[in-house]
């Protein structure tokens, strides 16, 4: 599938939607909001994002050789093909972190494998220590039933394919029906899956109460994932929640562990992971020290440098595509400009993400620092057409592990109709804008326009407020789309 196409076609047919029923008379205004739309106001530049490349670590059939963790571990965490799952460096140091029985946070990426960071550890833990009692020993709260739903399932993946488990699991959420849950109540798993809310439930309903009390429970791991989501007014609930947990569980030694997208963008990594640590021992209310904030380790997927002027640049965008194996492609010095363009970059000797830019500024910057001449009226970008069939090659090619050389994301956002908004002014000389606010840089009050449906005329959508010296035209926001009031009759 080509996305650059998708996002074309998406966007067309956004804008074709949004023009079907904007009918404006006023040839000054409809100016106006044409040039909005060519501008995309309502539909901006799409950002790429280059999925980065992790520092591989060891597999798990290494580590259970080393005594790391059991066979049996390694065993249960498969590749689809039965062969070992080799984990990524960060993967690594937060098992290792697990090990020693110390509080962490994986804060990485999307697709980084942040579940396997507290899956392995716990799994290793209840199948040296006594798997046959039949409790809770591990809870773990999501934010969402479809995040539960997709652990669930790929728990059932492993189960499947390792011939059964001796750690059990099991997913208790709204979802469930009442026999559902009154098997679970009944013979306990050693690992829930769960949300908030049913982990509330848990702690004031009689039924549930054994999953976590000191008696009739053995609870060993509380793993929060998403911490980023959890703040404000949500966040302290959640908080307070934790903490009422851990004392009817009773366990001074219960492990806390919390998986999160970056939480700070800005500073150094020290900074970032001082403030992942902050954020993480408020919510779980023990102390989480910033050395047990793990992030991620990146690697450089294409080994050829990016040309180093512009007339090597040049030469690489009209010099025809690499060929399609990795080889040929991590050897691409336009491949390398990309990777550090759209990727990574180097923050004190260590590769970390570039922040995300649009795809039409990483096209400027190529044909700029290439010194391309610019695009002729009704041609296509000769930079834009490279850079779209090289992304599309690097993420067709496969690398050993069978993931694409490049993943990249592109991320369209496409805005709701927003409303346009006049002075009080002769129509030539009104200010317009389709920013909400309530002064115009004139000094002027803004007032909303509507327009009629059939003919186009617009209207001010204004309200009369009766003052006791004089009467005043008050702004008043549109209504949400049915009424006559907009079609202005």
């Amino acid at each position: 599938m080509d996305v650059f196409a998708l996002r074309e076609r998406v966007v067309g047919d956004y804008r074709r939607y949004i023009e079907g029923f904007v009918r404006i008379r006023d040839e000054r205004v409809a100016a106006h909001v044409e040039e909005q739309f060519e501008r995309g106001v309502l539909w901006p530049d799409a950002i790429l994002q280059l999925n980065p490349a992790y520092e591989p670590g060891p597999t798990l059939d290494e580590l259970a050789a080393g005594g790391v963790i059991l066979p049996a571990t390694a065993r249960f965490f498969r590749q689809p093909d039965g062969g070992p799952i080799r984990l990524y460096r960060h993967q690594q140091e937060a098992v290792e972190i697990a090990k020693r029985w110390e509080p962490y946070v994986l804060s990485t990426g999307t697709g980084s494998g942040k579940s396997l960071t507290y899956l392995i550890p716990i799994y290793d833990h209840i199948a040296r220590t006594q798997p046959e009692k039949q409790c809770v020993r591990a809870i773990i709260v999501y934010p969402m039933n479809a995040l539960i739903n997709s652990q669930y399932t790929a728990l059932q993946a492993y189960a499947a394919q390792a011939g059964g488990s001796q750690v059990r699991f099991a997913k208790y959420t709204g979802q469930e029906r009442d026999e559902e849950r009154q098997a679970i109540q009944d013979d306990p798993p050693h690992i829930l899956l769960t949300n908030y809310v049913m982990l509330e439930y848990m702690l004031v309903r009689p039924a549930e109460r054994h999953f976590t009390d000191r008696a009739t429970a053995n609870l060993e791991f509380l793993v929060l994932d998403e911490l980023h989501v959890h703040r404000g007014r949500g966040g302290a609930d959640v908080a307070m929640l934790m903490r009422r947990l851990r004392e009817r569980a009773g366990n001074p030694r219960l492990l806390h562990v919390g998986t999160s997208a970056t939480m700070a963008s800005e500073g150094s990594r020290e900074e970032r992971k001082r403030a992942a640590a902050a954020v993480a021992t408020k919510l779980f209310g023990v102390t989480v020290p910033s050395e047990n904030v793990v992030d991620e380790t990146l690697r450089r997927v294409i080994q050829a440098p990016a040309p180093g002027n512009a007339s090597a640049l040049r030469a690489a965008v009209e010099t025809s595509l690499p060929g399609e194996s990795p080889a040929a492609f991590s050897s691409d010095p336009l491949a390398a400009w990309v990777e550090e363009t759209f990727g990574i970059t180097t923050e004190n000797g260590r590769l970390v993400r570039r922040k995300p830019i649009t795809f039409a500024e990483g096209a400027r910057q190529l044909r700029e620092q290439a010194e391309m001449p610019a695009r002729a009226a009704g041609q296509p970008d000769a930079c834009s057409a490279k850079l779209q069939a090289l992304l599309a090659l690097g993420n067709r090619i496969r690398s050993e592990d069978g993931e694409p050389v490049f993943a990249f994301r592109l991320h369209q956002f496409l805005a709701a109709g927003g409303t346009l908004y006049a002075t009080l002014e002769p129509s030539q000389s009104r200010y317009l804008t389709l920013e909400g606010q309530y002064y115009a840089p004139n000094g002027k009050v803004l007032y909303p326009l509507v327009f009629c449906r059939e003919c186009g005329q617009e209207y001010y959508l204004v309200d009369l407020r009766e003052g006791k010296q004089e009467d005043r035209l008050m702004p008043r926001l549109p209504l949400l789309a049915t009424g006559d009031e907009e079609a202005g009759a």
